[in-house]
């Protein structure tokens, strides 16, 4: 009974720690809390779409944190699956300035290498980009805690996000008070329709920081669904810095 009520004090003194920040200090420590831990995981994805047959992919994703240099952040991709796009890789170099990342990409068939730093992602493709966390987003956002959640056993704080110019855009995201990490995001349309969610679960814990092991994405409006699973997680990353630049630019 002592250890029950050991446990409540300590979730309710994280949710109430939680509270005490703004909006806009938990999605900071959101932006910050793998920053500095180099590591790599497996994806598993099927994709689901409405008419058509399913389609299944399977990358490899792996982040580097420079301790010197003006990069913050290098990453690297590498398809598995299909056989067909096994060339296609992606790098990614985000720098400690916030200026504007780099990106090439190696195309299918030729290999040839390209630079898509202008290209968005494809909306009809796996991509938490909707989920990226960076200064410039956090201070062009109207962000309000609007309440909090219990979500699989974890105290979590919704905070609403809407964007102050341009294309109007309207999100909600659940955050775990203790550790801060998003563990539920809802997307809105300008009517406020619900347009897609995203849901991560089956957590995990390595070097002290909580993984999620299966994501699962819903687009309401293009009746597209992601069931993904993430396997062979690594957070000792022992892959030289060399890789995570394309050999062609290298000097």
């Amino acid at each position: 009974m002592k250890n029950y009520i050991l446990v409540w004090i300590m979730s309710f003194s994280s949710v109430l720690m939680a509270q005490e920040l703004t909006a806009n200090q938990i999605l900071t420590k959101v932006m910050n809390r793998i920053e500095g831990l180099n590591y790599s995981f497996e994806l598993d994805i099927l994709k689901t779409q409405k008419g058509k047959p399913n389609k299944e992919k399977r990358l490899k994703v792996s982040a580097y944190w420079p301790k010197l240099g003006k990069v913050s952040c290098m990453s690297f991709v590498e398809t598995l699956a299909p056989d067909n796009l096994k060339d296609v890789r992606l790098w990614e170099h985000r720098f400690k300035d916030g200026s504007k990342a780099q990106r090439w990409m190696t195309m299918p068939i030729t290999g040839k290498l390209k630079d898509v730093s202008n290209k968005l992602a494809s909306q009809y493709e796996f991509n938490l980009s909707e989920l990226e966390i960076t200064p410039n987003i956090i201070s062009s956002h109207n962000n309000q805690i609007i309440g909090s959640e219990k979500i699989w056993g974890r105290d979590a704080i919704i905070v609403e996000s809407i964007k102050t110019k341009g294309k109007k855009v309207h999100k909600k995201v659940w955050i775990d008070s203790a550790e801060f990490f998003v563990v539920k995001a809802e997307f809105y349309t300008k009517s406020g329709r619900l347009s897609k969610t995203i849901d991560m679960s089956e957590l995990t814990e390595s070097n002290g920081v909580i993984f999620p092991q299966k994501i699962e994405v819903k687009d309401l409006r293009k009746k597209i669904s992601f069931s993904v699973n993430i396997e062979n997680l690594n957070t000792e990353l022992q892959i030289p810095a060399s890789e995570f630049q394309p050999k062609a630019l290298q000097k």
